[in-house]
């Protein structure tokens, strides 16, 4: 069936902050744990009593929204698969800096360096967008290749990754794509649909 319920975790206290998470963490706000609920009423109202697999980051914030995820829609916890594949892109010594402006301010060399190359970019001690792409083509060819349908709760950039391989998208066209979190996207047949998980304005 290969189809993909592909879920960002909930809004965390660095996301609202503007600070650069990658692979550090924070944990969900208020407004993140009514997201992840959000997500766990779509998904049980669409599936039922059908219990899908979930795979999921390991890093705090997508652990705590798969188990909100998974007690809204009656989902078992215990089962959820956590993959390092699809934790969130990591900045090296630059993961938790406080914004993109601080961080061009602050290292005005790189910030040269990212624009002449972004997708190739790689900071200090950390990743290029090409090898997180290179990490989750098996993951994606995984999913495809399933005979039932998969839950996956990662992260913004992974997911507009994992997004722009699925739709054969130009590295521009990747990177405009957005990153919600009032809702998910699910991808089948070589396309995707937005599923709103909660009202915009109460997101």
């Amino acid at each position: 069936m290969g189809r993909i319920y592909l879920i960002r975790h909930g809004e965390t206290v660095w996301n609202r902050q503007g600070r650069l998470q990658g692979q550090l963490d924070s944990p969900l706000t208020l407004t993140g744990v009514r997201q992840a609920e959000g997500h766990g009423r779509k998904l049980g109202a669409l599936l039922g009593p059908t219990a899908l697999p979930v795979i999921a980051s390991p890093l705090g914030r997508t652990r705590q929204t798969a188990a909100i995820i998974c007690d809204t829609a009656g989902l078992p916890y215990e089962a959820v698969q956590f993959d390092e594949r699809l934790m969130e892109i990591t900045l090296g010594e630059h993961d938790g800096y406080h914004g993109w402006m601080a961080l061009d301010r602050d290292f005005p060399e790189h910030a040269v360096a990212r624009q002449a190359n972004p997708w190739h970019y790689q900071h200090p001690g950390g990743e290029s967008t090409e090898m997180v792409r290179e990490r989750l083509i098996p993951v994606l060819d995984e999913l495809r290749g399933a005979e039932t349908p998969h839950i996956v709760i990662a992260h913004g950039v992974v997911n507009k990754i994992m997004r722009g391989i699925y739709l054969g998208l130009s590295e521009e066209d990747c990177f405009a794509l957005d990153r919600p979190q009032h809702g998910f996207h699910v991808l089948e047949d070589g396309i995707e649909e937005f599923v709103l998980s909660m009202p915009l304005e109460s997101a």
